[in-house]
């Protein structure tokens, strides 16, 4: 739904490039469940242009994600499966 698409897999871990191809996500593989309220990471964001940004804000409520906030008119922010909160902008 992000436009993400797998850069490349190594052991127990995933790369994600963005649509730009500019940044990298990397999501590894865990033996315990992760507590997102212990620490290390507040948030990620994505950059996208504004025709995107209103097509995905529109994708994400008819998919039934629950927006957790908004900064102005060009930011949302929602939280992954995983619970980390992933904000999505436009500038």
């Amino acid at each position: 739904m992000l436009g993400l698409r797998v850069a490349f897999r190594h052991r127990g871990m995933v790369f994600l490039a963005s649509p730009g191809e500019e940044d990298l996500l990397n999501f590894c593989q865990a033996s315990r469940r992760f507590d997102p309220k212990a620490g290390g990471l507040d948030h990620f964001g994505l950059r996208l242009d504004r025709r995107r940004f209103r097509s995905l804000q529109d994708r994400l409520k008819a998919a039934g994600v629950r927006l957790t906030g908004r900064r102005g008119r060009w930011g949302i922010y929602f939280k992954d499966p995983n619970g980390y909160t992933v904000e999505l902008y436009a500038d």
